[in-house]
Formats: structure tokens, C-alpha cells, sequence
């Protein structure tokens, strides 16, 4: 599983403190928690700096700790390949937000953003039958996947007296792209490589993108890729204004 290591931990906060430090002359500037995030079970942080009275700049943090896929797509699954894939990771958020009323960060505004993702992907299985065994054995292949997405959003806030906010995320959309390199190991005989191909061609039907796989004799990759629309979630967000 994907772990977010201590000194990656350190560049994170130190990054944060930088640039606290570079706008104390500011004429605004907020910390954010994402409070539906959090209901689901996940830290989204988010840090905005009003530059104008219609413009200011976001950077939002997320860490997405191990979950397994929803029952609404491993029911669909029939081989039972994604039952015990467990996810986790992070994602980073910049944005520029352009707001409508001239009193930033007060009221409807648009915002371009980018995002990057890095999740660390576990136990994805690849049922097979195995010839020596004489009966069905499954391969587990672990890896990380990367995502970038270009989008924009919709969203409206509000000053709760002198220090609070509340900011809406009320929708985004974008175009992203999603790849991944998974690996296994194990020991397979001919006849056991051509059926775990033939089980990878059949779970690359029951999910969106592209699966392609190379096994051999004592390994199992898979790589996938995607390209397609993305939306982003909507969120509600406690500021505090300082």
C-alpha cells in the first residue's frame, strides 16, 4: 500500500509555511477543510490567497487513506478479480479563481485547475488454473497509478464574520489521463500463462480504459491507461480567515 514517507511529509508542511510566509502582507488569506470530504473519510485541505478584488490562487491537498472499491462495482465482477483491491494516496490541487462580485473571496466565482493524483493500487487478482495444482489459483498484482487532470469549477462563498468562511465547491469538470504499471510474481507454466492472459483480456472488458498485460515464466504485468472526462466532486468547505 501507498504511504505518504516523513520527509515527503516535511516538504509538504514546509511548502505550506513558505507560503504563508510570502503573503503576511496580504489582503486575505484562508485555511480550508473540506467538510464532505471529511464525512467520507477523507483529508482535504485547501490554503487561498486573495491577490485582487477578483482574483485569488487556491492550493488544495488531499490524502485518501486504504479503501477497497465500492460494492456497486466489485458486484458487477464477476471473476471476483477486484474484491480485495485496496487504494490510497494523494492528490495535489492547484487553482486560480476569478470572482464575479469584486469582493474576493466573497460570493460566485470560476476557477481553472489542474490536479495531479498518485495512488498506490494493492491485490488486484488474476484468477487462473494451474496445471501442476490442478485446480484454480489466483495472482495478485500491486502498483501505483498516476492521474492528471485539467478542469474548471464552480463555486460560490461566504464571510461568516470576521474570520470564518464557507466555501462551496458547487461543480467541476475536465479531461484527464490515468495510467498504471501493476506487477506479481509467481511461478507459471506455459498453459498458466496463456490462461492469465486470456482472465486479464476478460477483466479489461468489466472496466473503463485499456488493460494490457505481459506474463511470463516467474511475473505478471499489467498496464493501464485512460483518457476520458473527469468531474470533480462537489465540497463544502470551513475556512478560517486570517
Amino acid at each position: 500500500m501507498y504511504k505518504l514517507k516523513p520527509h515527503f511529509m516535511k516538504k509538504i508542511i514546509t511548502t505550506c509555511f513558505i507560503l504563508i510566509g510570502l503573503t503576511t502582507q496580504a489582503q486575505d488569506n484562508q485555511i480550508k477543510l473540506n467538510l464532505f470530504a471529511l464525512a467520507l473519510g477523507n483529508i482535504s485541505l485547501q490554503y487561498e490567497h486573495t491577490l485582487k478584488e477578483h482574483s485569488s490562487i487556491c492550493l488544495g491537498v488531499s490524502i485518501l487513506p486504504s479503501r477497497y472499491l465500492p460494492t456497486v462495482i466489485t458486484d458487477k465482477d464477476s471473476s471476483g478479480a477486484l474484491k480485495l483491491l485496496s487504494f490510497s494516496g494523494f492528490s495535489f490541487t492547484p487553482e486560480y479563481r476569478y470572482y464575479f462580485s469584486g469582493n474576493a473571496p466573497k460570493g460566485f466565482y470560476i476557477a481553472p485547475y489542474l490536479r495531479y493524483s498518485k495512488y498506490g493500487v494493492d491485490k488486484l487478482g488474476v484468477e487462473y488454473h494451474s496445471n501442476t495444482t490442478n485446480k484454480d489459483e489466483r495472482v495478485y498484482v500491486d502498483g501505483t497509478l498516476k492521474s492528471t487532470t485539467i478542469g474548471m469549477m464552480f463555486g460560490t462563498q461566504w464571510k461568516l464574520g470576521a474570520h470564518m468562511t464557507l466555501d462551496w465547491w458547487i461543480v467541476g469538470f475536465g479531461f484527464g489521463s490515468q495510467s498504471a504499471t501493476l506487477t506479481g510474481v509467481g511461478n507459471f507454466t506455459q498453459s498458466d500463462i496463456e490462461d492469465i492472459k486470456v482472465q486479464i483480456a476478460d477483466l479489461d472488458g468489466n472496466i473503463p480504459g485499456t488493460l494490457t498485460s505481459e506474463v511470463t515464466s516467474t511475473s505478471v504485468q499489467v498496464k493501464y491507461n485512460i483518457g476520458s472526462v473527469a468531474f470533480r466532486a462537489s465540497g463544502l468547505c470551513l475556512g478560517y480567515r486570517f
